[in-house]
């Protein structure tokens, strides 16, 4: 695996996405893994889903030896890493805006408050989005069919019990306003969703 090659390039993102997770988390409560009840088992979901999925990632390549899911393509390599690095600019993004709401699990910190500011003024949760981009992306970085299937489809049906739980608890917390910042905006995809 060369250094010009969209695998090498999308290992390096991935690497580089969880160096980025840990560091936008601030303080320990954003850093924690304890689940309070309004998580409802989806921080959990979601970490077993992305094992899986990295394990498939890692595997990517020897599936590639054995033709299994492969298909050689420079041009769905480069596109891929154009959206890993769109997905995790827009990660970025929504974590550096939510600040010290930005947390491993579903949980209300101290002075909680609705965050409608910068890509929150559009969607309710832009990172859920990116992560999806950064799915399809890899998929394609690593020219494998099976990848680009299997980690899309998991991932989202894990966001999907995530955003039902989450929504739940800030609607139980915030009520009335929440209702109405919900009103006004889009759940992950502008103008579809």
């Amino acid at each position: 695996m060369s250094m010009t090659s969209p695998i090498f390039w999308a290992y390096l993102l991935i690497v580089s996405f969880f160096v980025l997770e840990r560091v936008l988390r601030q303080g320990e409560a954003a850093r924690s893994l304890q689940a309070g009840q309004t998580d409802q088992g989806s921080s959990r979901l979601l970490w077993t889903i992305g094992l899986l999925n990295l394990l498939l990632v890692l595997l990517a390549p020897l599936l590639n030896t054995y033709g299994l899911g492969d298909w050689q393509s420079s041009l769905a390599g480069w596109v891929g890493i154009g959206l890993m690095v769109c997905g995790i600019s827009l990660r970025t993004w929504a974590a550096r805006t939510l600040g010290q709401f930005y947390t491993r699990t579903l949980r209300i910190v101290e002075d909680h408050q609705i965050v409608k500011r910068g890509p929150y003024r559009i969607l309710r949760h832009p990172g859920y989005l990116a992560t999806s981009i950064i799915d399809i992306g890899t998929g394609l970085a690593l020219n494998n069919w099976i990848v680009l299937l299997v980690i899309p489809l998991t991932s989202w049906i894990a966001k999907t019990y995530r955003i039902r739980a989450e929504e739940a608890m800030l609607e139980a917390t915030f009520q009335d306003q929440y209702r109405a910042y919900r009103e006004k905006t889009w759940k992950v995809i502008p103008l579809l969703y």
